[in-house]
């Protein structure tokens, strides 16, 4: 998967689907710093139409501050060919990050073996 460096940031895209309906979220950013991923809660409007049983609301604290989410389980998230099924994710605000619909952490990157090819700028499944 290629990544573009806009900002000094690494961006891809990610899919997630559920219910059955599939939703390509492009403008993410690889964060190895990042313990847990999320993904803007603006970037899925048509997957928070009510309340699910399950939902629980988490706070998350990084640079800007502390802010709340949403952990919703969803079928699955692919990244690359990589896919998880039944993953629990986090949504959310970005705090005032324009232009950036999420973040790809360590709970993605550490399970799908993956590797941040900087002189490539690619990202690939190590297996």
């Amino acid at each position: 998967m290629n990544l573009k460096l806009i900002d000094g940031l690494l961006f891809s895209s990610i899919v997630i689907t559920h219910h059955g309906k599939l939703m390509t979220i492009r403008n993410v950013v690889i964060d190895t710093g990042a313990a847990e991923s999320i993904i803007s809660i603006d970037a899925v409007d048509d997957l928070f139409h009510s309340y699910e049983p399950g939902d629980q609301i988490r706070f998350m604290t990084g640079i800007g501050g502390r802010e709340a989410a949403i952990r919703r389980r969803v079928d699955q998230v692919q990244v690359d060919t990589f896919v998880i099924k039944d993953f629990h994710m986090d949504f959310g605000r970005i705090g005032e990050h324009n232009g950036i619909n999420g973040l790809i952490g360590l709970d993605l990157l550490i399970p799908g073996k993956f590797i941040v090819d900087l002189s490539r700028m690619q990202l690939y499944p190590a297996v």
